[in-house]
């Protein structure tokens, strides 16, 4: 597990291939499911759902005459829900032990390999985006803002200290501007000011609300003054409402509606929306919406639906801002379904989160049954 997580940027075959990392991490589920099992949630039977449903479309579509190479989409739905799973059980039963130093390398992996190629933050003539060891710069926006969430995670967990955290925060969004991935750059700069808030103290608290006004008004007094235009990141962003590629249409949300009922509820299938949009939909939920249609997106749902509660209530509002907006942010514009690191987060993310629920609800067991303590009525507000 340490060294699938350690591997994470390292691409050695082509996009939509197995990578080392997909390797090692797949004789770690294989290991930790033989000897610990499957665990039966429901979020867990939700993907395995989605395996299952994707798996049916594809092969209908097949039989039809459809290229079988669109079967590769059940195999990523199936591989991601082993990993889930026996990542939860891991974390559940281990803590972040291994992750934490095992993202830590991942980060300074992608770091020193972007700063030893050499990225170009002004605009100097041709705009080459950074890719690092990636196969594509969009994959290291979506590294990006992972590690960010990671991060807080680690942080909020007590595995790494403040200091440590905004360090890798900074990598996070160096890493996203030199990748020029408008909704990775988007998702940082919208999460690092929440993620930052301290909770030690109120005049902490304070100081950080007085320096994070202070920041903003200076980024904006520097931008309305020009001193900003000569970055190509600001460029990006700034005209990032006359491109054409960043609308909805563009990104392939709506080849569903091209479709009959029956594809409507249960997806036109890979291969037909790659005709339709020309290639795959740029989208988490957009994707599977297009490829498994209403069926498929609310099986998916359910799964992403439990993630989100289970955050909350661990974290409060503040975590889960920072530990499902990264991810969820960049999906609206970006496939995430088959990145390996989301599925990390996921789902270690998801294990923390149910033992602070259980340690919690233990605390108040104990407390309600202390000597000389009532217990609470049932229904009893406490």
């Amino acid at each position: 597990m340490f060294l699938g997580a350690s591997l994470l940027p390292v691409y050695v075959f082509g996009s939509g291939g197995v990578q080392p990392t997909h390797l090692l991490l797949a004789g770690f589920a294989g290991l930790k499911l033989l000897t610990r099992g499957i665990p039966v949630t429901g979020w867990l039977l939700a993907l395995f759902a989605v395996f299952l449903h994707s798996l049916a479309v594809e092969s209908i579509y097949v039989m039809a005459g459809g290229n079988a190479k669109f079967l590769i989409n059940a195999v990523f739905f199936f591989y991601n829900a082993l990993l889930t799973g026996a990542v939860y059980v891991h974390t559940r039963e281990n803590g972040l032990s291994t992750l934490v130093p095992g993202i830590l390398v991942a980060a300074g992996i992608a770091l020193v390999t972007i700063l030893v190629t050499g990225v170009s933050l002004r605009d100097i003539g041709d705009v080459t985006r950074a890719t690092g060891t990636f196969n594509n710069p969009n994959q290291l926006g979506y590294f990006s803002v992972c590690l960010l969430s990671f991060a807080y995670l680690f942080y909020r967990e007590g595995r790494v200290s403040y200091w440590i955290a905004v360090t890798v925060f900074s990598v996070s969004l160096y890493l996203a501007i030199a990748s020029l991935s408008k909704a990775a750059m988007l998702a940082n700069f919208i999460v690092i000011i929440v993620a930052l808030k301290p909770v030690s103290s109120r005049n902490a608290l304070l100081g950080w609300l007085v320096v994070i006004i202070a920041g903003m008004v200076m980024l904006l007094h520097l931008y309305q003054n020009g001193a900003l235009d000569s970055f190509i990141f600001m460029e990006r962003l700034a005209n990032m409402a006359n491109e054409n590629d960043s609308s909805l249409a563009s990104r392939g949300y709506f080849a569903i509606l091209e479709g009959n009922l029956a594809q409507m509820l249960f997806g036109l299938g890979g291969e037909i929306v790659d005709d339709i949009v020309g290639h795959e939909v740029h989208s988490t939920l957009g994707s599977v919406l297009n490829n498994y249609g209403l069926v498929g997106l609310a099986l998916f749902s359910i799964a992403l639906a439990v993630w989100v509660l289970r955050l909350w209530q661990g974290y409060g509002a503040a975590g889960f801002v920072c530990l499902a907006g990264p991810p969820l942010l960049y999906g609206i514009t970006h496939n995430g379904v088959r990145f390996t690191i989301f599925w990390l987060l996921f789902s270690a993310s998801m294990a923390m989160a149910r033992n602070r629920c259980a340690m919690r609800t233990q605390d108040d067991r104990r407390r309600s049954t202390e000597p000389g303590r009532r217990p609470l009525a049932r229904g009893a507000v406490s």
